[in-house]
């Protein structure tokens, strides 16, 4: 069935006038044969399976669990399972991958002088792994750490994931100068809503859910993110 006519991305003959692009990470910038996020994958080869983080969740959501808990238990069930920065590193490259045209929307954003940012609940190591030497001027993400061994030492929770989403666009405007209405966000999972309800061009691709969809002024279909080029100023700023 085709989409109603307010998500087609093309639907408006108007040009974005933007200086920021933020974007999330799993199911906007990467994604996996079977939907799964990095802490899926992560879980499911570490910490004996990718259910869990379905229970994680409704724990966070029913407020047992803080994000900070959260991360941290996902996090020691990888430590117990073995891991290593090479072990993960594989991971990501085994199942994990770019969607289609990313680095080169991400490059040609950067090149008409559009700041470009990611604001996720992912983790660094997925940006270092599929996306070296990205043109990313801000980046808000979890963070590991490790030892000459390899395995994790620590980590750090990002407290800018769900509702801080929206923390990290009110920072990056007050810092850069940018008026929110020159703001472009890009997600696809109800953690995005905050920052797509805040952003002034708050853009959807391959929405996982119809509150994400019904945030969006634009959505883009699975396959096609570089629709969103079609929708940015293309003369770089001056």
């Amino acid at each position: 069935m085709d989409d109603p006519p307010h998500t087609a991305v093309l639907e408006e003959p108007v040009v974005v006038d933007a200086d920021l692009v933020a974007f999330d990470v799993d199911g906007t910038l990467v994604e996996h044969d079977h939907g799964e996020v990095v802490w899926e994958v992560l879980n499911r080869r570490y910490a004996g399976g990718s259910e869990i983080n379905a229970a994680r969740f409704r724990a966070f959501l029913a407020g047992e669990l803080s994000y900070e808990q959260w991360v941290a238990l996902d996090i020691q069930g990888w430590i117990q399972g073995g891991a290593t920065r090479d072990g993960i590193e594989a991971a990501i490259r085994d199942e994990l991958r770019p969607v289609p045209h990313a680095h080169r929307v991400v490059r040609e954003i950067a090149r008409r002088g559009i700041v470009t940012a990611v604001v996720s609940g992912t983790l660094d190591l997925v940006l270092d792994v599929l996306f070296p030497g990205h043109p990313f001027a801000h980046v808000f993400t979890n963070r590991l750490d490790f030892g000459d061994d390899g395995r994790i030492t620590a980590w750090h929770a990002t407290p800018y994931d769900m509702a801080g989403k929206a923390e990290a666009l009110r920072m990056l405007a007050a810092d850069l100068r940018i008026p929110m209405d020159r703001i472009v966000f890009v997600g696809d999972n109800l953690n995005d809503c905050a920052a797509m309800s805040l952003a002034g061009h708050p853009i959807a691709y391959d929405p996982k859910h119809d509150d994400v969809r019904a945030a969006a002024r634009h959505v883009i279909p699975r396959g096609r993110l570089d629709l969103l080029l079609d929708l940015l100023s293309p003369c770089p700023r001056s």
